[in-house]
């Protein structure tokens, strides 16, 4: 299946089948029965189609973020193609990645709310801001957020070294209904539980709550420092999202009533 998409998509050169194609040479780069030069070859063949996606200028801001996003995961791709281990510094790597994405294509003084795939950008960067692979977030490929079976539907997901532990993102709450296998993570009562622990955020609409958090995520990895309210709730939203991985293990939700 991937081998067919990735011929489809290789042939369309508009950046978005440039970024399809990109994400179906990853996928079978990252299936190493071939060989590690095979695999090398593939993912540094994605790498190169997403450094065409960036010097495109028709490029539409969903598939620019989504190039961004990508390249931001590429090292940790390969290490796993691999079998090697990823570790702290690369989680770091990753939040600093994702936060200079979301500061070039949302400069802080443009007023006006964020689109959809930056709030999910928001939401891997709080997974790497645990600084801990085990709950570190990947990116979905647009295959397996488009499945078929569309209860198979997925965002992110959660590495176990073996399998996948999927997360379907919203926004707000759905009435959707996906598999047994699916956690949903909904943002907008995270972060207004956030807000009640830290104060204020009263009467902010849906749009202002979502800035603020890539606002902080943008301040942060930029090296600026946090006032100690921001830290608290980007620190309560950052444990958030690691309780959906205890979730997905079984292991309760210790990390969110702490």
């Amino acid at each position: 299946m991937v081998v067919a998409a990735m011929k489809h998509h290789e042939a369309r050169r508009k950046p978005a089948g440039l970024f399809r194609s990109a994400w179906n040479h990853v996928e079978y780069g990252m299936n190493n029965e071939y060989g590690d030069d095979i695999s090398d070859y593939y993912l540094d063949s994605a790498s190169a189609l997403l450094g065409d996606i960036m010097q495109r200028s028709d490029v539409h801001q969903d598939v620019h973020l989504g190039a961004l996003v990508l390249s931001s995961y590429m090292p940790l791709f390969a290490k796993r193609a691999h079998d090697r281990t990823v570790d702290p510094s690369d989680c770091d790597e990753v939040y600093h990645s994702l936060g200079a994405a979301l500061q070039y294509l949302r400069p802080l003084h443009i007023n006006e709310p964020p689109q959809w795939r930056m709030a999910e950008a928001a939401v891997l960067s709080l997974s790497a801001r645990m600084h801990r692979p085990d709950l570190l977030l990947f990116p979905a490929s647009p295959r397996e957020e488009q499945s078929a079976n569309q209860q198979l539907n997925h965002d992110s997901y959660f590495y176990t070294g073996n399998d996948k532990l999927p997360i379907q993102q919203k926004l707000l709450p759905t009435q959707k209904v996906y598999d047994e296998c699916i956690t949903v993570l909904t943002l907008d009562p995270i972060i207004n539980k956030a807000l009640k622990v830290t104060g204020g955020g009263e009467g902010l609409s849906l749009a202002d709550k979502v800035n603020r958090l890539i606002t902080l995520i943008i301040v942060e990895t930029s090296g600026s420092s946090l006032q100690p309210d921001e830290k608290k709730f980007l620190d309560f939203l950052t444990t958030a999202v690691a309780a959906h991985h205890a979730e997905l293990t079984g292991r309760g939700r210790q990390l969110l009533a702490a």
